[in-house]
């Protein structure tokens, strides 16, 4: 293996809530970004610990800190205060570690996660993702475009974050029970071929059931040279009862994973080709640290055995 894979944090806003931080719910309030104002040094705990058990790159807790979601609660004004809060905090934690890491700033969907119908018109959102790109940029090693649920969404988020001339990730969502499809209910080849003219640097799937990622990635892998890689939620997702209609991505029935089927799902990711794992929703630093050990016995398996 010549491309070195590369470990990514976990969730933020589930883990704070695990530690007793307030985080309301995404669909009507300001999730992880009231985490912010009201619990700072909890974020930073959260990146730290997720840097000492080994991730390669942490995420800004700034996935809820768009105009739209703010605007919920009146705080819209609070935009580039909360960001920029956002950023000191990872950078803080960076700085406190002695481990060379790398930070993401998030592009993430502007209104309610997983809703392909609430994507706003192309130069409205494209005017919100420049604004955040260009805010996040200096001091961010690459922008995380994720949890992306349809072309158009992805189309805007990338080109502003291409413009700022840092590297960019792409990460679509295919939450759902329709395996292999994103909100919009396009194909995940349909999506890619819609953002293939960019210079993306790596090409992802995130924030669905780990057994959609395992189907994900070696599609992903026929389509690009590029990295592939990516993030799931602690689940593996059920299939739709034949007959019955689709249900909120919420309420998906799931079977919940544990640390070791987690990792064993991560395993399949790297052997199908994925060069970037990590962890999203109800993942924590023990899914980080397991996902540490195993990729560090794939990429040097003669370790330790004498």
């Amino acid at each position: 293996m010549n491309e070195p894979i590369l470990l990514l944090d976990g969730a933020m806003g589930t883990e704070l809530r695990s530690r007793g931080v307030c985080v309301p719910d995404h669909i009507t309030s300001i999730w992880s970004a009231k985490a912010l104002v009201d619990a700072p040094e909890a974020i930073v705990g959260v990146h730290r610990d997720y840097i000492d058990a080994g991730a390669d790159v942490i995420t800004l807790n700034n996935y809820a800190v768009t105009r739209p979601l703010l605007s919920r609660e009146g705080m819209d004004q609070d935009f580039t205060a909360l960001t920029d809060k956002a950023i000191e905090l990872g950078l803080r934690a960076r700085d406190a570690s002695k481990r060379a890491v790398r930070i993401a700033g998030s592009l993430p969907p502007l209104s309610t996660s997983y809703r392909a119908h609430l994507v706003g018109e192309d130069k409205a959102i494209l005017a919100e993702y420049r604004e955040m790109a260009e805010r996040l940029a200096p001091h961010v090693d690459l922008l995380l475009c994720e949890t992306l649920s349809s072309s158009r969404e992805a189309r805007a988020a990338v080109f502003a974050a291409c413009e700022t001339g840092r590297p960019v990730w792409l990460s679509f969502t295919l939450q759902g029970q329709k395996a292999d499809h994103l909100p919009s209910g396009e194909h995940l080849k349909e999506a890619f071929s819609a953002v293939c003219d960019f210079e993306i640097d790596a090409h992802l799937v995130n924030c669905c059931g780990a057994n959609f990622v395992t189907r994900a990635i070696p599609i992903l892998a026929s389509l690009t040279n590029r990295p592939v890689g990516g993030y799931a939620n602690t689940a593996d997702v059920l299939p739709a009862e034949k007959g019955n209609p689709e249900v909120a991505p919420e309420l998906i029935p799931r079977t919940i994973l544990d640390v070791e089927d987690y990792a064993d799902a991560a395993r399949k990711w790297i052997s199908a080709g994925a060069r970037v794992v990590g962890g999203c929703c109800s993942t924590g630093p023990l899914h980080i640290a397991r996902l540490r050990t195993l990729i560090d016995e794939v990429s040097n398996p003669s370790a330790g055995t004498g």
